[in-house]
């Protein structure tokens, strides 16, 4: 497949950070003025800061949009998972996280849970088959920007995950692989089920990606989460951007940069093996990845998050980029002390 290129950068000032990541990957996209842009947020939490994308980035990247590309169709995005399993609506979470706000840039803001649900995909679940619905939203170029953060499920959620944005509210437990009675049941700290609902998730999350592929990637790191993700975890303060047009690949870098094995990420792995972007990266433009990489600390389930590689052999026969089985606390103290 076409490579395509890849931006990271190391950035601590908020001010700072949107320029700086935008101005390096600028040359090599295919925005175009006239291209009517939605950004795609990531609000997964109903209350906690640093699971949800930040609006301080999202502001600063419709200004530039508008600066730099002199694009004046922008929406902002989403559909709250947070909201949902909180029993708050979308426009809750909009308000909450100061997202009204966006419309005093001149961006509209759209809630995806208002859009008509009119597509269908058949998603694999441990009771067999079933079907979600989802909507589509009308852009030329789709932007997503989203923290990295640890997960119960997967051991990273990262920008392909955030597609569960445009499925109908009640149908989304069934894209991470068990209809919403049965995932109550499953303890995720015993059952063996787990390792199968991984499998499923990253089957259904690479299905739907190919359906839902953003035009370009923007991972947020000036901030990330670690820990009991997706919104239970603590906060890390990181002060990273990779930025491309491949989102797989986008999320490779950054299962990297976190710490983590690539080749341990379910939804990763089928949609490399769907054709949908690259997992291994070169010619990284900006700072060298291992100057940026810091080993967040994984979730309580990530040894039991692994096992779905045992599965009917689910095995690549590339050789991973990294791991977390050495991480110490001590090394985090280090690489404190050196590089902050």
């Amino acid at each position: 497949m076409k490579r395509k290129e890849i931006v990271l950068i190391k950035e601590t000032r908020q001010n700072e950070f949107v320029k700086k990541v935008m101005d390096t990957i600028a040359p090599y996209i295919t925005l175009k003025a006239s291209d009517k842009v939605a950004i795609k947020i990531d609000l997964s939490g109903s209350r906690e800061i640093y699971s949800n994308t930040h609006y301080e980035t999202v502001e600063s990247l419709i200004c530039y949009l508008k600066d730099h590309f002199d694009v004046s169709d922008i929406s902002v995005i989403e559909g709250s998972d947070g909201a949902y399993y909180s029993g708050k609506t979308t426009w809750d979470i909009f308000y909450k996280f100061r997202y009204k706000e966006v419309e005093l840039n001149g961006a509209k803001l759209v809630n995806l849970d208002e859009l008509p649900h009119e597509h269908e995909m058949n998603v694999y679940t441990i009771s067999g088959m079933k079907t979600v619905k989802y909507a589509k939203f009308d852009a030329d170029y789709t932007i997503t920007v989203v923290p990295p953060k640890t997960h119960n499920i997967f051991p990273v959620a990262l920008s392909i995950p955030n597609i569960i944005g445009y499925v109908r509210p009640e149908d989304r437990t069934l894209m991470y692989g068990a209809p919403a009675a049965e995932m109550r049941k499953i303890s995720f700290s015993t059952s063996d089920k787990l390792p199968q609902l991984i499998v499923n998730a990253g089957k259904n999350f690479a299905g739907l990606f190919r359906e839902l592929q953003p035009s370009l990637t923007l991972i947020d790191g000036l901030y990330g989460m670690e820990g009991k993700g997706p919104i239970k975890g603590s906060p890390v303060f990181h002060g990273f951007a990779i930025a491309s047009e491949d989102t797989v690949l986008a999320d490779s870098l950054t299962t990297y940069i976190m710490g983590f094995d690539v080749d341990e990420i379910s939804y990763i792995y089928y949609a490399y093996r769907e054709g949908l972007g690259n997992n291994r990266w070169q010619n990284v433009i900006g700072v060298d990845p291992p100057v940026v990489k810091f080993p967040y600390r994984p979730h309580p389930f990530y040894p039991r998050q692994k096992l779905w590689r045992n599965i009917n052999n689910n095995r690549r026969d590339n050789k991973p980029h990294g791991s977390n089985k050495h991480y110490k606390t001590q090394d985090r103290r280090e690489h404190d002390r050196n590089d902050r």
